[in-house]
């Protein structure tokens, strides 16, 4: 480890300096207060980058709806309306951006907001010319994640000759689903582009490059270091992490952390063919899961989980992956006694002690089980026809 630091230090040296002041005041995986609020002051014509609809236009030409949202002057771009993330509409199309970093889905949540639109605000789906009126852009850290099932709560995801829609019976919204790690951060360089002579939004605009970098995982020295240095071992890196011993603890950030961690799984779960590792959502960041699942959305797998909302964050267990309500994992709890909720009972709390070798123990202890619960799972699906 010793070693590794003084590495570490020389590669940082030679480095250009990753000083961003917008990460002094807020944390680069914040969702609401940095990504929503700088989104929302680019993207609104009114704001006093005095760039009228540059950005706005640019955005939308990226994500394919400059043309379906029309020329108007009069636009509106609003944050946290009635708890969207930012709304934007110019008085005949309107669009509905969900902002999803590392939260999850609320119940019924995009399906709220698209009632809010017809039902409050009286937007009907289609214009006279049959024209959707309404689009939902959802937003996540690299575009791999679909919303739940029960934040849809009946509008399916539907393909329809290469335009993606949001169906639900005879109604139809237009719906893109994009990602920081590409349309933003290209919509930002081509915005930097165009406002190149202006040092400080050009500057700014930098800033925030940089700030998605780091929750993408692209800004980080101690990453792009242990990519370069692939004879770093992991575990012992791993094992200093989770037992506070690293020196490097206080310095890095929630995703470098993580980095370590899921790399070290990755290399730990890889004998097992019959399993497929998942780099999880939220704050279960890493799953092992059975290959064949039959296409299930809420499964049991192996996974390292609670890694910020618990006092022991230091866990690898068997688990329930899935949006699922409260109700439903009762009905479950009442035919898998061993299921508790959220766990089953026998995980791993790492201490010093705990080796990569404990980690493939107890997945060969235990990976028939996995494969056993699911089956009962998919039994009591089919029972309550659910």
């Amino acid at each position: 480890m010793e070693n590794f630091l003084e590495q570490f230090m020389e590669f940082k040296e030679k480095n250009k300096s990753n000083y961003n002041p917008l990460l002094k005041v807020l944390p680069a995986h914040d969702e609401v207060n940095l990504h929503s609020g700088i989104l929302k002051s680019l993207l609104n014509p009114s704001e006093n980058h005095k760039q009228g609809r540059l950005f706005l236009d640019l955005f939308l030409k990226e994500i394919r709806l400059k043309d379906w949202f029309g020329e108007s002057g009069d636009v509106k771009v609003l944050k946290e309306y009635k708890n969207i993330d930012i709304y934007i509409h110019n008085g005949t199309k309107h669009i509905i951006l969900e902002n999803k970093i590392w939260a999850k889905d609320q119940d019924k949540q995009i399906s709220r907001y698209i009632e809010i639109l017809n039902k409050e605000e009286n937007v009907s789906y289609k214009d006279i010319k049959n024209i959707e009126n309404i689009a939902v852009i959802y937003l996540t850290p690299y575009g791999d994640r679909d919303p739940s099932e029960n934040s849809l709560n009946g509008w399916n995801i539907e393909n329809v000759e290469n335009e993606l829609f949001l169906k639900r019976g005879n109604d139809k919204v237009l719906y893109r689903q994009i990602s920081y790690e590409e349309e933003i951060l290209t919509w930002l360089k081509k915005s930097q582009e165009k406002v190149k002579n202006f040092c400080n939004l050009n500057q700014t605009i930098e800033f925030y490059k940089d700030a998605i970098n780091n929750v993408i995982g692209k800004g980080s020295d101690i990453i792009s270091f242990l990519q370069k240095e692939s004879k770093v071992g992991f575990e012992q890196l791993f094992k200093d992490l989770v037992n506070n011993k690293s020196k490097l603890l206080p310095k890095i950030s929630m995703y470098e952390r993580d980095y370590i961690i899921n790399k070290f799984l990755e290399e730990t779960c890889k004998e097992f063919n019959d399993f497929s590792i998942d780099n999880g959502t939220n704050y279960i960041q890493f799953i092992l899961k059975p290959k064949k699942l039959s296409n299930n959305d809420v499964y049991f797998a192996f996974a390292w989980f609670d890694t910020t909302n618990s006092k022991n964050w230091k866990n690898f267990g068997i688990r329930l992956i899935g949006d699922i309500s409260q109700g439903d994992r009762e009905k479950i709890q009442e035919k898998i006694p061993e299921f508790n909720g959220y766990t089953l009972s026998n995980y791993i709390v790492f201490d010093e002690k705990s080796t990569a070798e404990t980690i493939r123990d107890f997945i060969k202890k235990n990976k028939e089980k996995i494969k056993e619960l699911n089956e009962k799972l998919n039994g009591v699906k089919n029972n309550e026809h659910s």
